[in-house]
This record gives C-alpha cells, sequence and structure tokens, in this order.
C-alpha cells in the first residue's frame, strides 16, 4: 500500500507529469469514511476543455478543475471532481504556485 502514497511521474514525449496519488488516496478515505465531496461548498469546480493536442492524451476534451482564477488539468472527470471537492471541503479558495517544484523520489526499498 505504501506505493499508493507515492507520488507517481510519467515520461511522456520526454515530459514529467506529476500525478498526485496521495490527494486521491486522501479523497478517496474521506469518501470510504462518509464525507460527501460532491457537496462541499467552495470556488472549486469541474469544467471540460478541448485538448489542444487530442493527439497526446487521445481524447478530445481534457477535465480540468477551477476557481475562475487558477485551472488544473486532471486526468479524469473522476478525479477532477475529487480533488475539487477535497479543496472545497479544506476550505481552500485559492492556490499558491512554487516555481520550479519537483515531485519527491520515491523512497521505496
Amino acid at each position: 500500500m505504501a506505493s499508493s502514497h507515492t507520488s507517481r511521474r510519467r515520461r511522456s514525449a520526454g515530459h514529467r507529469r506529476y500525478e498526485p496519488t496521495a490527494v486521491y488516496e486522501l479523497a478517496a478515505r474521506l469518501r470510504a469514511n462518509g464525507v460527501d465531496l460532491d457537496r462541499a461548498t467552495g470556488p472549486w469546480r469541474v469544467r471540460e476543455r478541448r485538448a489542444a493536442r487530442s493527439a497526446r492524451t487521445s481524447r478530445e476534451v481534457r477535465a480540468v478543475i477551477t476557481n475562475e482564477t487558477t485551472e488544473l488539468a486532471v486526468d479524469t472527470r473522476e478525479h477532477a471532481a475529487d480533488v475539487a471537492g477535497l479543496l472545497n471541503w479544506c476550505g481552500v479558495h485559492e492556490l499558491e504556485p512554487v516555481p520550479e517544484l519537483e515531485p519527491p523520489t520515491s523512497t521505496e526499498g
């Protein structure tokens, strides 16, 4: 189970993409404990955006979370709903970007 808590990175056309698996796991645990993230009130909403390069994602639309100021692309609509609900439930109204942020390296051994 430790591997589900570590952040995963995927290589796609030479780019690394961070997957917030810890956030997804936290949302799943809250749901399992009866928290209805879909009913959490706050600024975060799920939207869909037409993908700029649909060949890269093999989809024409991409799930996006927005508070009308910031947009976060997420891999699935279900994850988008979980993350938006989690941000709202936690009372997070704005996100502050961190320049040059690198995902943690795996310490599995």
